[in-house]
Protein backbone atom coordinates (compact mmCIF):
# COMPACT_ATOMS: atom_id res chain seq x y z
CA UNK A 1 0.00 0.00 0.00
CA UNK A 2 2.85 2.41 0.81
CA UNK A 3 4.46 1.70 -2.58
CA UNK A 4 1.21 2.68 -4.33
CA UNK A 5 1.07 5.92 -2.35
CA UNK A 6 4.73 6.65 -3.13
CA UNK A 7 4.09 6.02 -6.83
CA UNK A 8 1.02 8.27 -6.89
CA UNK A 9 2.96 10.95 -5.02
CA UNK A 10 5.89 10.83 -7.44
CA UNK A 11 3.52 11.02 -10.42
CA UNK A 12 1.74 13.99 -8.83
CA UNK A 13 4.85 16.19 -8.57
CA UNK A 14 5.26 19.07 -11.01
CA UNK A 15 8.69 18.80 -12.69
CA UNK A 16 8.98 22.59 -12.75
CA UNK A 17 8.23 23.60 -9.15
CA UNK A 18 8.88 20.14 -7.62
CA UNK A 19 5.70 20.44 -5.54
CA UNK A 20 2.36 18.64 -5.66
CA UNK A 21 0.52 19.65 -8.82
CA UNK A 22 -1.70 22.72 -8.47
CA UNK A 23 -4.43 22.99 -11.13
CA UNK A 24 -2.78 20.15 -13.10
CA UNK A 25 -2.82 20.29 -16.89
CA UNK A 26 -1.56 17.83 -19.48
CA UNK A 27 0.18 19.13 -22.58
CA UNK A 28 -0.09 17.26 -25.93
CA UNK A 29 3.01 15.08 -25.34
CA UNK A 30 1.37 13.71 -22.19
CA UNK A 31 3.47 15.43 -19.51
CA UNK A 32 1.72 17.09 -16.57
CA UNK A 33 2.41 20.46 -14.96
CA UNK A 34 0.81 23.01 -12.68
CA UNK A 35 -1.17 25.40 -14.87
CA UNK A 36 0.79 28.43 -13.69
CA UNK A 37 4.16 26.65 -13.92
CA UNK A 38 3.83 25.73 -17.59
CA UNK A 39 2.36 29.12 -18.49
CA UNK A 40 5.24 30.86 -16.71
CA UNK A 41 7.78 28.55 -18.34
CA UNK A 42 6.48 29.38 -21.80
CA UNK A 43 6.34 33.10 -20.98
CA UNK A 44 9.92 33.11 -19.64
CA UNK A 45 11.12 31.29 -22.74
CA UNK A 46 9.13 33.79 -24.85
CA UNK A 47 7.42 30.88 -26.56
CA UNK A 48 4.42 32.70 -27.98
CA UNK A 49 3.89 30.65 -31.14
CA UNK A 50 6.19 27.64 -30.93
CA UNK A 51 6.15 26.05 -27.46
CA UNK A 52 8.12 23.08 -26.19
CA UNK A 53 7.80 20.59 -23.37
CA UNK A 54 10.36 21.21 -20.59
CA UNK A 55 10.88 17.44 -20.25
CA UNK A 56 10.88 15.83 -23.70
CA UNK A 57 11.37 19.04 -25.75
CA UNK A 58 8.53 18.14 -28.14
CA UNK A 59 7.36 21.32 -29.85
CA UNK A 60 3.80 22.54 -30.35
CA UNK A 61 2.54 25.20 -32.71
CA UNK A 62 0.38 27.05 -32.00
CA UNK A 63 0.51 27.10 -28.20
CA UNK A 64 -1.82 24.31 -27.04
CA UNK A 65 -4.91 24.92 -24.97
CA UNK A 66 -4.31 24.01 -21.33
CA UNK A 67 -7.21 22.02 -19.94
CA UNK A 68 -7.44 20.79 -16.37
CA UNK A 69 -6.47 17.16 -15.86
CA UNK A 70 -9.34 16.13 -13.60
CA UNK A 71 -7.83 12.72 -12.77
CA UNK A 72 -4.61 14.25 -11.45
CA UNK A 73 -6.58 16.96 -9.66
CA UNK A 74 -8.51 14.25 -7.79
CA UNK A 75 -5.35 12.26 -6.98
CA UNK A 76 -3.55 15.35 -5.66
CA UNK A 77 -6.59 16.32 -3.58
CA UNK A 78 -6.66 12.82 -2.04
CA UNK A 79 -2.94 13.05 -1.28
CA UNK A 80 -3.45 16.41 0.40
CA UNK A 81 -6.36 15.02 2.45
CA UNK A 82 -4.14 12.22 3.73
CA UNK A 83 -1.61 14.78 4.93
CA UNK A 84 0.83 14.38 2.06
CA UNK A 85 3.23 17.27 1.79
CA UNK A 86 5.54 18.15 -1.02
CA UNK A 87 8.76 16.13 -1.07
CA UNK A 88 11.50 17.29 1.22
CA UNK A 89 14.77 18.52 -0.15
CA UNK A 90 17.84 16.85 1.37
CA UNK A 91 19.63 19.21 3.74
CA UNK A 92 16.71 21.64 3.99
CA UNK A 93 16.07 22.66 7.57
CA UNK A 94 12.72 24.39 7.14
CA UNK A 95 10.18 25.74 4.65
CA UNK A 96 12.38 28.79 3.95
CA UNK A 97 15.30 26.56 2.91
CA UNK A 98 12.96 24.52 0.72
CA UNK A 99 11.60 27.68 -0.94
CA UNK A 100 15.15 28.93 -1.59
CA UNK A 101 16.18 25.59 -3.09
CA UNK A 102 13.10 25.50 -5.34
CA UNK A 103 13.79 29.04 -6.51
CA UNK A 104 17.45 28.18 -7.22
CA UNK A 105 16.45 25.02 -9.07
CA UNK A 106 13.87 26.82 -11.21
CA UNK A 107 16.43 29.48 -12.14
CA UNK A 108 18.86 26.79 -13.25
CA UNK A 109 16.30 25.31 -15.66
CA UNK A 110 15.56 28.61 -17.40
Amino acid sequence: LQNNKDLMTSLSICPICMDLLRDPVTIPCGHNYCLECIKSYWEQKNQKKLCSCPECRQTFSPRPALNKNTLFAEVVEKLRQTGMRSPTIPGAENDEDIAKEKQYTSQQTT
